[in-house]
């Protein structure tokens, strides 16, 4: 391999590794017993095995020495504490593992030190509350899950904090009623779903407050009478529809 192909294969290789958040698909599963270092792209691992699985503690270190990424390993699988730290020293994701498995507290980190996301996990699942946040700090969203799905109400905030949207989920789908605000937090529009379907009286409401659109689904599909106002009160149209199809319209 002569130089030029040789500095290509390695800059390819420290962009992947840059890029890569577990590395154990590159450690071999021949080491049966002791203490263990490889050099991978220009990143060094180190750590244990026993019976020819990972165990114990492990680190991976930029090449400076510095330490990127320490995790445990139980049986060749990743149980404990996982923390991912970055060049600049700051801490980019702090978990926790259970048989290999993310099973706990997930937090991941902005640079600087603010958190970008908080999330709770149960046997590799998503479960009870999941936290968003701007790179200022506030809060985007808010969610609750149940074995990887969303479940009850989810919110979401602008930047300065105003709510503007919250959901309501079931098994991961609309059920309930869901809601939006605009910045003011007059109310925006709201609908019923029920099993992931748009059932019910629908309303869209201007900026001041004053209806705008109001009509009724079934089955997700718009039925009945459906009116339409301006922002002052006044009728602007009414339009009549069947199964989603629309059947008349009055100006």
């Amino acid at each position: 391999m002569n130089i030029r192909a040789f500095m290509l294969m390695t800059m390819i290789m420290s962009g992947l590794l840059a890029k890569a958040q577990d590395l154990s698909s590159v450690i071999p599963d021949t080491i049966a017993e002791g203490a263990f270092t490889m050099v991978y792209g220009n990143m060094t691992i180190k750590g244990y095995f026993k019976d020819s699985l990972q165990t114990g503690n492990w680190i991976t270190l930029f090449p400076t020495g510095q330490v990127h990424i320490v995790e445990h390993f139980k049986a060749g699988k990743r149980d404990g504490l996982y923390l991912k730290i970055g060049r600049r020293g700051y801490i980019e994701e702090q978990s926790e593992y259970k048989s290999g498995e993310p099973d706990g507290k997930k937090v991941e980190f902005n640079p600087g030190g603010k958190p970008r996301l908080i999330a709770n996990y149960q046997q590799g699942k998503l479960h009870g509350l999941r936290t968003v946040f701007y790179k200022q700090g506030s809060v985007q969203e808010e969610s609750y899950y149940r074995n990887g799905e969303k479940d009850s109400i989810s919110k979401w905030f602008d930047t300065k904090g105003n709510r503007i949207a919250e959901y309501n989920y079931k098994n991961g789908g609309f059920d309930g009623w869901q809601r939006t605000w605009y910045a003011n937090d007059v109310l925006k529009s709201e609908q019923l779903f029920q099993d992931n379907i748009a059932v019910g009286e629908y309303k869209l409401y201007f900026s001041n407050g004053q209806l705008k659109e109001t009509g009724s689904y079934k089955n997700g599909l718009k039925t009945g009478k459906w009116i339409e106002f301006d922002e002052t009160g006044v009728l602007l149209q009414e339009t009549r529809y069947k199964k989603g199809k629309k059947i008349g319209k009055k100006d």
